[in-house]
Parts: C-alpha cells; sequence; structure tokens
C-alpha cells in the first residue's frame, strides 16, 4: 500500500501569521499528548497587516494542525477516530475579531513503522545518522488510515485508501505527498 505526507500545501505565503498560545506545547502536541486549556474555543491571534491577502486554507499548519470544519467532517465521516479536536478560534490581534474558525487536531496514534531496509539514512555533521528517505512497513500500521510517523513525529501520515476519499472532496490548501517523494538533507 502507498502511504501519503498528509499537510497544507506549503509554503502557503497566504497563510496568517499565527501567534499560539501558551497552553498549546507544540512537542507534546505532536506528541499526542490531550493539552490543558483554561477555555474553549482557543483563541489564537493572527497579526494581519490592512492590505494582506489571507486564504483561510483547510489545513493550516503552525506547528500544529488545525483542520477546518469541512476537513474534520470529512475525516470524521471516512471513519478517522483517533485525533482528539479542540474548537479554535483565529483572531486579529488588532481588532479582536474573529476571523475563522478551525480545529486543533491533535493525533493521539504515533506508529513506529518505518521499513528499515528499504529506507534511506545520511550522517549529518557531527556523525548522527538521520532518515533522508523513508519507506513504511504496512505490517507495523496496526491497520490505521491516519497516524504520525514515529520516526518524523511531525509528519502526519496517511493510507492511499483515505487519501481517495478525501481527493473525491474540493478542499483547498491540502497535500497529499507521497512518501516517496519525502528528501532530507542537512
Amino acid at each position: 500500500m502507498d502511504y501519503y505526507i498528509f499537510d497544507e500545501v506549503s509554503p502557503n505565503r497566504y497563510a496568517p501569521f499565527l501567534d499560539l498560545p501558551d497552553e498549546i506545547d507544540l512537542i507534546e502536541t505532536i506528541m499526542g499528548k490531550k493539552p490543558d486549556f483554561y477555555e474553549l474555543p482557543i483563541e489564537i491571534q493572527a497579526d494581519i497587516e490592512e492590505d494582506e491577502k489571507i486564504v483561510y486554507t483547510d489545513i493550516l499548519n503552525p506547528g500544529v494542525p488545525l483542520f477546518s470544519k469541512k476537513m474534520k467532517e470529512a475525516l470524521d465521516s471516512a471513519g478517522v477516530n483517533n485525533i482528539d479536536y479542540y474548537e479554535v478560534l483565529i483572531i486579529d490581534s488588532q481588532t479582536k475579531e474573529a476571523l475563522a474558525e478551525y480545529y486543533l487536531a491533535i493525533v493521539k496514534s504515533i506508529v513506529s513503522c518505518i521499513d528499515l531496509e528499504k529506507s534511506e539514512f545520511k550522517q549529518n555533521a557531527t556523525g548522527k545518522a538521520f532518515i533522508s528517505e523513508f519507506c513504511i512497513d504496512e505490517s507495523k500500521t496496526a491497520g490505521l488510515d491516519l497516524f504520525r510517523f514515529h520516526n518524523i513525529p511531525g509528519l502526519i501520515m496517511i493510507t492511499e485508501t483515505l487519501k481517495e476519499k478525501l481527493s473525491k472532496i474540493e478542499f483547498e490548501g491540502v497535500s497529499f505527498k507521497p512518501t516517496k517523494e519525502y528528501k532530507r538533507e542537512f
């Protein structure tokens, strides 16, 4: 089975600059830990210039994935049930006006499923090995259609089956990059 990296189209030059609140810890969120929020919806401040063109895509990724209502509903109807969602309001930092509604998506499943024989490793300048190209061992994915990749937890992976379902919906700014196109250099 083929797998895809699920993210926003990058670079999204029309995405708003978002200032994440202190209660969103990037590392804990990426590792699937449930955050302690003071109240919901979470307010995320956006710095927007007066003449700036902003496009609110179906995925925004200011370090943590924010999904539109349309994306959340599509994943729910596709049977993806390993994501905790928290309502988010994107607020203009100057006017305090609500600009958009999203969901912080915390993927609870982090799967160690690298195929060591088919993946490529390189060494950085200090001699530490890193994954430069990878393949997924399907037998280690627990049959999940969506998960974070243990070896590179910043990546959200989806199966070809889920990609096909999502591709039938017209999303704005969503990327399904085949894992074989992933290249990393230091």
